[in-house]
């Protein structure tokens, strides 16, 4: 099954219960707490992960199989080729002779019908390829024969002086289109902004396309898919929000659905909102109106996007009805009787860089006040174009160039609830 999105409330809603340790049960609360804070705001290493793929018609089964293999290699990895040839001649046991590529497409293309060849290629970008008409071979022609994964350092978020500066902030959430560890870069298919106002309750929800086509640092003023900004670290995919809406993002929130489905199902599932009749196959039928839906069942329900014609634009509304029914589950006493649950998904796939103070801060409001928000929600719009990407070049790409208007309004929209 594909991957994709979500989500932000579970920031709120989820880690509400940390202030339950002022309940009879503080003791266990505090403790199942602790833990998973730990884990969400101190991740120690963000990675990539680099795979070694041969022909499918290739007898090599083995990364020891591909010794005395050319290796073909993006010049985008060149940077890291130092500590590719070590994992290879570790597992070779012989030094690798490496032949550059000026991109992904020329890479995969050396791979095409070639044996006693390999290529080193990046995770994050083989569905990108894949996904592109005429490498639809890719999917069935290529067979991986090993990885490994290269880490970087980070550090950990400080802890603030003041917690009431969380009075107004804004947020950046994405949802990563990988599962199992969070740390590893990927591309960014959903792309939330959260501006939130602790005292009139309010939130407002803006989605920006994955497609959407935009500028960040380090691309030497090319441009890219918004998506593709993920493959760059959660920094570069806040860069690209800033200078596209104008406004300064204070903390960012990364998912994963490895957790994502455990976490629904653990609170009971959500109940969500259709516009539509439609069917996500061997998942459900989704009837227009109000449907209850398990973890993997909502997990499709913000995936599904041929379905519609609008496309990634009802998708987005999809995301914001499976917040809504998460903010809504998390505000009501049904998330205690699992408490230890959810906490469990969410330190194996949420990643944040809130310190732990500043979530217990949020979390201690939401119970103390018992009250609901309002949640108020837009999707900016483009139009529809095809263009050369930093990420991927040698080709023109869909990509969806943001009307300016729309632009607009979503700032103005997000910095009235926010005050910034």
């Amino acid at each position: 099954m594909k991957k994709r999105r979500l989500i932000f409330y579970t920031v709120m809603g989820i880690l509400g219960a940390v202030m339950i340790s002022a309940t009879a049960a503080a003791a266990y609360y505090a403790y199942v707490t602790d833990r998973t804070l730990n884990e969400v705001t101190s991740p120690e290493q963000a990675g990539i992960l680099f795979s070694v793929y041969v022909s499918s018609e290739d007898p090599a089964q083995t990364l020891e199989d591909i010794k005395g293999y050319p290796v073909g290699i993006s010049r985008y990895d060149t940077d890291r080729q130092e500590f590719i040839a070590e994992k290879l001649e570790e597992a070779a046991g012989e030094p690798a002779e490496f032949v550059k590529y000026k991109d992904g497409f020329s890479l995969m293309d050396s791979l095409k019908n070639q044996k006693n060849y390999g290529i080193i290629f990046n995770e994050a970008l083989l569905e990108s390829i894949q996904e592109e008409p005429g490498y639809e071979w890719t999917q069935e022609g290529i067979r991986k024969v090993g990885s490994f994964e290269w880490k970087q350092e980070i550090s950990r978020p400080e802890e603030p002086g003041e917690e009431k500066t969380l009075e107004n902030f804004l947020v950046y959430i994405s949802g990563i289109d990988t599962y199992g560890d969070v740390s590893l870069r990927s591309r960014s298919d959903v792309n939330l902004l959260a501006a939130v106002n602790g005292r009139t309750r309010q939130i407002t929800l803006v989605a920006t396309p994955r497609d959407f086509y935009v500028e960040f640092s380090g691309t030497n003023g090319q441009k890219d898919k918004l998506t593709h900004a993920g493959i760059y670290g959660a920094d570069a995919s806040v860069d690209a929000l800033e200078k596209l809406y104008g406004v300064n993002i204070d903390y960012y929130v990364k998912m994963n659905f490895s957790g994502f489905m455990d976490i629904i199902d653990a609170l009971g599932g959500v109940e969500v909102y259709s516009e539509y009749d439609f069917t996500v196959e061997n998942v459900k039928h989704y009837k227009k109106g109000y449907n209850q839906l398990n973890g993997i069942e909502a997990l499709a329900f913000a995936r599904e996007r041929k379905s519609f014609a609008q496309g990634d634009y009802q998708r987005a509304a999809h995301q914001m009805e499976v917040i809504r029914g998460v903010l809504k589950k998390c505000s009501s006493p049904a998330i205690l009787g699992n408490y230890a649950e959810v906490m469990e998904g969410v330190g194996d796939c949420f990643e944040t860089n809130m310190s732990k103070s500043q979530i217990r801060y949020l979390a201690g409001r939401q119970i103390l006040s018992n009250k609901e928000w309002s949640v108020e929600s837009y999707t900016v719009r483009g139009e529809d174009s095809s263009e050369l990407t930093y990420s991927m070049p040698g080709r023109k790409l869909y990509v969806i160039l943001p009307d300016p208007d729309s632009v607009s309004r979503a700032a103005a929209m997000l910095n009235k609830t926010a005050g910034l």
